[in-house]
């Protein structure tokens, strides 16, 4: 996900970017961890990336099947040689008709919860079908549970949903599933820095600073298999889910109600979303961009590049250039809702 570059002109509240330390209100209800894991066992990497590079460590022998529209970070750890992609379907279905045909058994099979939404029914046949298969259903944008699944792991990657300041959150589904476990501690001051900067600056007066402090946050970011800090497993242990997922929803539909026409999305969103996902051509995209980052709407792209080589996936390669996210996420209301999209209106209106 790209952001933009902050700046410290006063002008209105800066609307989305990367999420502040996240303040837990007094409520019931399951927590955000106690939703995601249900009582199973579960490993807190410091990242998914980590997470994933850690679990292929288990298999040494297996080959890693991802899809081709997927952020290239989440390979890092894994040799090239081990990964084969397979494509995605232009409502963002995993189109697994490749794996089943030449995936091996003991191979290990990554799915994508795009933007929130969930995977689909078959999909989840096909987990069940293939069950000598390690499936992994990489949740990364998926702020809620998902459906019982036939697959083996799940991986949360809880800073891009809210204020956290890391984690890769790796749930075993299966109880064969055997979890790899971190090695080492992260560098908690350094990957605090920034949320602990913007929560700070509530009114975004210098959202510059905070801005370079993550920027840099996010290019130190590693691989290695490290530890989740102690401060952001607390956050997800005491977080109730309930209030940040009906917050997500309601943005996306008032969202949804005056953008409907430029969606990306082409059925109603029942699951919490990571954002309201534009489509556009991509001179257009680049333009409304720059209008909404001017007007400090950080929108987002995921992902400036995917993992799969762009000549052989063409149409994933494509979304790099067309797809804008919009923030809805549950820092914020109506009022918010409101300005996005009488920006977006009027750019693209």
């Amino acid at each position: 996900m790209t952001a933009p570059a902050g700046t410290n002109t006063p002008g209105p509240m800066p609307i989305g970017g990367f999420f502040e330390l996240h303040e837990c209100p007094a409520a019931d209800g399951p927590s955000v961890l106690d939703s995601w894991t249900a009582g199973r066992p579960y490993a807190a990497f410091v990242n998914a990336r980590s997470a994933l590079g850690a679990l292929a460590a288990m298999f040494p022998d297996a080959r890693i099947w991802a899809p081709a529209f997927l952020c290239a970070d989440l390979l890092e750890a894994v040799a090239s040689d081990r990964v084969r992609f397979y494509p995605v379907g232009s409502g963002f279905e995993a189109d697994v008709a490749v794996v089943d045909a030449d995936a091996k058994p003991g191979d290990l099979v990554v799915v994508v919860a795009y933007f929130g939404l969930a995977v689909a029914e078959r999909i989840r046949d096909f987990a069940c079908r293939r069950s000598d298969l390690v499936i992994v259903e990489d949740r990364a944008q998926a702020l809620g549970p998902g459906l019982p699944a036939c697959g083996r792991y799940a991986l949360y990657s809880p800073r891009k949903l809210l204020g956290v300041a890391d984690g890769g959150i790796l749930v075993s589904l299966h109880p064969e599933a055997v979890l790899p476990q971190p090695a080492s501690q992260a560098d908690a001051e350094a990957l605090w820095r920034a949320p602990l900067l913007r929560s700070a600056d509530p009114a975004g007066l210098d959202n510059g600073s905070w801005h370079a402090a993550n920027q840099a946050k996010e290019r130190a970011m590693t691989a290695a298999p490290q530890a989740a800090t102690e401060r952001s497993l607390a956050i997800l242990a005491n977080a109730p889910l309930a209030p940040l997922v009906q917050a997500r929803l309601a943005n996306w539909r008032a969202l949804d109600g005056r953008l409907r026409r430029w969606s990306a999305l082409t059925g109603p969103m029942e699951s919490p979303p990571l954002g309201y996902v534009l489509r556009l051509d991509p001179a257009v995209r680049a333009r409304l961009l720059d209008a909404l980052h001017a007007q400090r709407i950080f929108a987002a792209v995921h992902w400036p590049r995917i993992a799969a080589p762009a000549e052989a996936f063409p149409r994933e390669a494509s979304w790099t250039r067309e797809l804008l996210t919009l923030p809805c996420d549950h820092r914020y209301g109506a009022t918010e809702m409101t300005r996005i999209a009488d920006a977006v209106v009027e750019h693209l209106g």
